[in-house]
């Protein structure tokens, strides 16, 4: 009889400790079991998680995607190129310091003066204030400009001071609906100019960086700058001009290249009258804004992260307390101090794992949302993914830890006398 009940005793240690201490099926079915005895409180418990893992994707997708426009408006505009403008919008600049700087500034690939103007232009009646822009042929290149439709302003053109224009993509479908506007005429003040060129969409509503007052050139015109003025750069060195764009032909040099230009106006106009951009060191202070914003939002995104791993341990002891009777049994029938912490850490691992899967969804929809209806772009990234994961099971781990090691000690014939 002793024989017997010892033999059935071994069979059921044997049972149970293969079951949940080294089965991970039977391992998951009995926390899955457990975890579902309280519905309502591990859903909240969950609910943390959910948020806080979604708040980090929606928070590093908004970063991610403001990171890829700022490139992409920095390629645009070219991280070789400099721009030497008037303080406060001032017109101190001359077209003859383009020619200066050419030929001072060493590594300069192409220069070009710039007039802006914001004056009417009409086709067919229909009529349209906008920015009119008068630059030299090397506009182009500096801005690497793409004109799929015809050509844009030659050295010929601002010899003759011809009347011929390039207009951006959106002011052409404005003004010539589908009609080729190729050789035809619009009316800018009371000078008719010849359209040559379409400039190819670029994106409209591009906003200011930093101190450059950005162009959406698919809502622009440009012109010859010896036309918009009347006068050649030859015959008149001294016209005004509001900007100077500068292309380097080694990047990597622009910030030095920079300080060579400001020394250069600095000389011939007061240093204090000309401010120099450096699109590179505007791409760096955007940066930096950025890392602030994710830092301070990646804050509350981990605060709420750590109030839901809060909300998870109070689960987990709450748990021990009401599950210290089958504790008890479960030692004494042989299962090991690490079977035990095994299961009640698997059970905090269920959780926070599922809640970031929940959350990463969450997440991804709350980005499409932020695209769709505040036009922001939004990028997640499979670093995003892969870091939310990784907090959610850190989290699980770190505070499932406690509530599991404080099971596994608790003395089996306490734990059996335990009501």
């Amino acid at each position: 009889m002793n024989r017997t009940l010892a033999a059935a005793g071994a069979w059921l240690r044997g049972a149970i400790m293969r079951q949940v201490g080294r089965d991970p099926a039977e391992l998951l079915r009995v926390s899955f079991e457990a975890l579902g005895r309280y519905k309502l409180r591990t859903s909240l418990s969950v609910l943390g998680i959910v948020l806080g893992v979604a708040a980090v994707i929606a928070m590093m997708s908004v970063s991610d995607g403001a990171r890829r426009d700022a490139l992409e408006q920095f390629a645009e505009m070219g991280l070789d190129n400099l721009v030497a403008r008037g303080k406060g919008g001032g017109a101190t600049l001359t077209a003859g310091d383009a020619v200066r700087l050419s030929s001072l500034v060493p590594l300069t690939r192409a220069v070009s003066p710039l007039v802006e103007r914001f004056i009417p232009v009409s086709r067919s009646g229909k009529r349209m204030t906008t920015s009119v822009i008068g630059v030299s042929a090397t506009y182009q290149t500096i801005l690497r400009l793409d004109v799929p439709r015809g050509r844009f302003i030659s050295s010929l053109d601002e010899q003759q001071l011809a009347k011929v224009c390039v207009l951006g993509n959106t002011l052409a479908r404005a003004l010539f609906e589908y009609e080729d506007p190729i050789g035809q005429s619009v009316r800018i003040e009371s000078d008719y100019y010849q359209v040559v060129g379409v400039i190819g969409g670029r994106g409209a509503g591009s906003e200011s960086v930093g101190t450059l007052a950005w162009r959406d050139l698919d809502q622009s015109v440009l012109a010859p700058l010896s036309t918009l003025t009347g006068r050649t750069v030859e015959i008149d060195e001294g016209q005004r001009i509001d900007e100077i764009w500068l292309q380097a032909s080694d990047a990597s040099r622009v910030e030095e290249l920079g300080r060579v230009m400001q020394h250069t106006l600095g000389r011939l106009h007061g240093a204090a009258d000309v401010d120099i951009v450096v699109p590179r060191e505007l791409l760096n202070q955007r940066y930096r804004t950025q890392r602030t914003f994710s830092v301070v939002v990646g804050s509350i995104a981990v605060l709420a992260l750590v109030v839901g791993g809060i909300g998870i341990m109070n689960i987990m002891l709450t748990s021990v307390m009401e599950r210290t009777h089958e504790i008890g049994i479960r030692r004494t029938v042989g299962a090991t101090r690490r079977d035990v912490a095994v299961q009640f850490l698997a059970e905090a691992l269920l959780m926070t794992a599922s809640g970031g899967i929940i959350g990463i969804l969450i997440g991804a929809l709350v980005s499409w949302g932020i695209t769709a209806y505040a036009g922001w772009s939004t990028h997640v990234s499979p670093v995003s993914v892969v870091l939310a994961c990784g907090v959610s099971v850190a989290v699980g781990l770190g505070f499932g830890l406690y509530p599991a090691v404080r099971a596994s000690r608790l003395e089996p014939v306490d734990a059996i006398r335990y009501e």
